[in-house]
């Protein structure tokens, strides 16, 4: 699970790349995130040793390519309705399952 900024700049950078064609500088960035370069810097970091992203070049944030668009799913949560889930299935006992197992 990526922590919260992360989480933002990813959404940010595909919402953009998706309408611009191009990546966002560093000073829209900075703007959408209300944090500073180094913060920004840090989380995109983070974000390509997570393999979300690579940044290769540096100089500049037109150099982000996206790898994965999306957060990835977390292995260790689980929803409510996969825990409330029934492992076994029950039969009516009157004869009525061909009616309800469609």
């Amino acid at each position: 699970m990526l922590p919260d900024l992360e989480r933002k700049l990813l959404r940010i950078l595909y919402n953009y790349f998706a309408q611009h064609r191009h990546m966002p500088t560093m000073a829209e960035l900075t703007v959408k995130t209300g944090k500073r370069d180094a913060e920004i810097t840090v989380a995109l970091r983070h974000m390509e040793q997570e393999r979300y992203i690579t940044w290769e070049n540096n100089s500049g944030t037109q150099h982000v390519v996206l790898l994965e668009g999306w957060e990835r799913p977390s292995t260790q949560r689980r929803t409510q309705a996969e825990t409330r889930r029934s492992t076994t299935q029950t039969m009516p006992p009157d004869g009525t399952e061909y009616w309800t197992n469609y």
